[in-house]
């Protein structure tokens, strides 16, 4: 991004120190941080999945609770270290630069990993851009970018990609979007990278209902709906119960989807 390049310097002789080139309109405020927990995937519903009787009367729900885990896992892989990170910049304050952008600067600490962030963000028209890069001299990661995208709305939509830093050429390898409004909110990860390149998953939320929609790239899809208020659901995958929808209902016992 070009609003995202080095600090200017201009200098005007030997015995003078080089000093920053003034922005002609400086922001008086930084940039509105999204709310992570808006970046977050929430299926904590299924966790009662692993103490549920596992009798066949609840094969449905149980099944659903299977491709919960697993869908959890995959997101986290991607979206949990760098959300976290991302997390903590609400507690440092940042430092107006002289090309308009606003940068924070701190440590994350991952276990006994440690890393210096730079979370990077500049005011446009109706969005904001950002940059998050990371160091992490022990693991070979100087500087590398983490992260870029825009948000708008105060933060309650946005779109980034995310780089594999450790990997050879830092690689996108996923883009989240997200939009969150009074009456529903989405969260959408796209794989970009390997086996799964073009794979999607959406998790949305609206009017009670609870969802989860998976594409293959090939076109293959399936989802999971569920309504946490009275606990009913069903899911609909292709190697399940022949491709048609299964049911269940306020206590998980599989039923007819004609009468849930």
């Amino acid at each position: 991004l070009a609003a995202l390049s080095l600090l200017a310097l201009a200098g005007c002789s030997e015995d003078t120190p080089l000093a920053p080139i003034a922005d002609p309109d400086p922001q008086t405020e930084a940039p509105t941080l999204p709310d992570a927990s808006k970046l977050q995937i929430d299926l904590s519903f299924f966790d009662q999945g692993r103490d549920l009787d596992k009798a066949a009367a609840r094969w449905n729900f149980f099944n659903a609770y299977l491709r919960a885990v697993v869908v959890t896992a995959m997101t986290e892989v991607v979206l949990a270290p760098p959300v976290a990170a991302f997390s903590l910049a609400v507690h440092t304050v940042p430092s107006y630069q002289p090309d308009g952008s606003w940068l924070w600067v701190y440590t994350f600490v991952n276990g006994a990993q440690e890393a210096q962030i730079r979370l990077r963000g500049i005011i446009g028209d109706d969005h904001v851009d950002w940059e998050m890069r990371v160091t992490a001299l022990d693991e070979g990661i100087e500087n590398a970018l983490w992260f870029d995208g825009a948000t708008r709305d105060q933060g309650d939509t946005g779109d980034w990609t995310f780089y594999d830093v450790a990997q050879a050429g830092d690689p996108a390898v996923a883009e989240l979007h997200w939009a969150h409004r009074p009456a529903s909110n989405t969260v959408g990860l796209v794989a970009l990278l390997g086996d799964d390149a073009g794979d999607a998953l959406t998790f949305s939320e609206a009017g009670g209902e609870h969802r989860i929609d998976f594409t293959e790239s090939a076109g293959d899809a399936w989802f999971i709906r569920w309504v946490e208020a009275d606990g009913t659901g069903s899911l609909m995958v292709p190697d399940y119960n022949g491709g048609a929808e299964a049911c269940w209902d306020a206590q998980q016992f599989d039923v007819d989807c004609g009468g849930e």
